[in-house]
């Protein structure tokens, strides 16, 4: 399942987002019954997302053909541009954050975007009104997914050589923008995108159906049993999933976006809307963010991309003192100036009476961490101790469940030089279906990365993982770390 990564599903919204959902007892609608994730329901309200149906037409010119994602505050959609004749991006802000939306980003306007390969740039604007209120809608070319769809656990990953090559491009493109005098604010997985080749833009409305199939759909059920408009849609519409097509639209070469948490340099913020796992040490304590937390957030996204695991994240990180924990379980203790930092009840740094920071006893060292990686197996079927077996010889069970079918299908040979799934993998006649002590147990038949490897990785990690921003290294000091190779994409822009 591919998301749009304009929508940014990890990344959600910045902290002064309020959408006025609804949970618990309010619940407006039935769960729906689709394989792959879908925007939240109970947002389609005033204020909230506009409804939208396949075939409808924007500007008079666009019509949706697809769904392409979701996050916190947007939809994305497909669309057939009537007056080029090509595909477009469509991305739809809920009603409450239409007026300012525009007005976050600082490098909207500015040439470093428009001149490299690196970066794109809404198209045009349109303002759509509709039954839930009145919605800025952007105009992008169409990208493929982000890269935290496609570095997962053991649902898929990315081939070692191809993750140094994308990251390569991440830290070239973040040298980029600090060479301007400019931040991101928001350097995460999800906010980077795999570009499309040209076959992609080449098919027409027949073609693209042909390729991936008709959406899937289901209706929106009201608990009211009452019609879900106007306010919401007759049905939901599952994204599109560019993996499903059996060839590889998928291009290597990655594009920044989602600029909405972008700042100049000179004049940083305290607070910034990045995920808790990817903030830098110095912005969970409530200090001004900096070119180096978008570093720190590069290394993340390192580790995520060679991994499929985030580094510093456990199920219940999701506030800057719980991201400290886990930072001083894999980087070592805060310095001093901040071990007396107070933070709310919400896990927020506060000037005002707060909880004191109270560290984990558990440490997992950033050393260990490498060394932990998991690579791919010799084979589809393999035994506890990696060696291969013969599938003739394998009787696995059938899936328990439709949803455990798929993850057990390869990716095709399209695909295979970029990606693998270890739950494609059968383990002693066993799947992986979700993790547990079971699959941990699974885990310790795949090989660990080269000890070669780990060493340059821990090198480079550690360079980034610094406590003192002063002290941490740039993006451009990195491009030229030998973890990342001799490709011919290195050579070519150092060159």
């Amino acid at each position: 399942m591919a998301l749009d990564p304009r929508a940014k599903v990890e990344s959600e919204a910045p902290p002064d987002f309020s959408l006025q959902t609804s949970f618990g007892d309010d619940l407006k609608y039935f769960p729906y019954q689709l394989r792959g994730e879908c925007e939240d329901l109970e947002a389609y309200e005033p204020g909230g997302f506009h409804p939208v149906h396949l075939g409808d037409t924007f500007d008079g010119r666009y019509k949706v053909v697809h769904k392409l994602g979701f996050g916190g505050f947007s939809t994305v959609w497909l669309a057939r541009d009537s007056a080029s004749d090509k595909w477009a991006a469509l991305k739809i802000v809920v009603a409450n954050e239409s007026s300012t939306y525009e007005t976050r980003s600082v490098v909207s306007d500015r040439s470093v975007l428009l001149e490299s390969e690196f970066f794109d740039v809404a198209a045009r604007k349109l303002w759509i009104d509709g039954p839930n209120g009145h919605h800025l809608c952007l105009v992008y070319p169409v990208l493929g997914p982000d890269l935290s769809r496609l570095s997962k656990g053991i649902y898929t990953r990315f081939k070692p050589e191809s993750a140094k090559d994308l990251m390569l491009q991440a830290a070239q493109a973040l040298s980029v923008l600090h060479t301007e005098g400019l931040c991101h604010g928001d350097f995460t997985t999800s906010n980077i995108a795999l570009r499309l080749k040209d076959d992609f833009h080449s098919f027409n409305e027949e073609k693209l159906l042909q390729v991936f199939g008709r959406p899937r759909t289901d209706p929106v059920r009201p608990y009211s049993e009452e019609s879900p408009e106007p306010h919401a849609p007759r049905y939901i519409v599952e994204a599109l999933d560019f993996l499903s097509s059996s060839s590889n639209l998928l291009s290597e070469r990655i594009c920044i976006i989602d600029f909405d948490q972008s700042f100049t340099a000179t004049s940083a913020p305290t607070k910034l809307g990045t995920p808790a796992k990817y903030l830098a040490p110095e912005v969970a304590v409530g200090e001004h963010a900096s070119p180096a937390s978008d570093v720190w957030a590069l290394g993340c996204a390192i580790f995520r991309v060679r991994s499929g695991e985030d580094l510093f994240f456990d199920y219940d990180t999701n506030c800057p003192a719980d991201v400290l924990r886990q930072i001083v379980k894999t980087v070592g203790d805060l310095p001093d100036r901040w071990k007396e930092t107070q933070f709310d009840e919400d896990g927020n740094p506060t000037k005002d009476q707060g909880e004191p920071f109270w560290a984990l006893e558990e440490t997992r060292p950033l050393k260990d961490r490498v060394h932990e990686i998991l690579d791919e197996s010799q084979g589809l079927f393999i035994d506890q101790n990696g060696a291969p077996q013969d599938p003739a010889v394998v009787d696995p069970a059938p899936p328990q469940f439709e949803s455990d079918g798929p993850p057990r299908v390869p990716y095709t040979e399209a695909y295979s030089g970029m990606l693998w799934k270890p739950t494609a993998v059968c383990v002693d006649g066993g799947y992986f279906v979700a993790y547990s002590d079971e699959s941990d147990e699974m885990l310790k038949a795949f090989p660990k990365i080269a000890e070669s490897e780990a060493t340059q990785l821990v090198d480079l990690l550690s360079k980034i993982f610094e406590y003192d921003p002063a002290k941490r290294v740039e993006a451009k000091e990195l491009i030229g770390h030998p973890w990342f190779g001799h490709s011919q994409r290195k050579r070519k822009r150092v060159d």
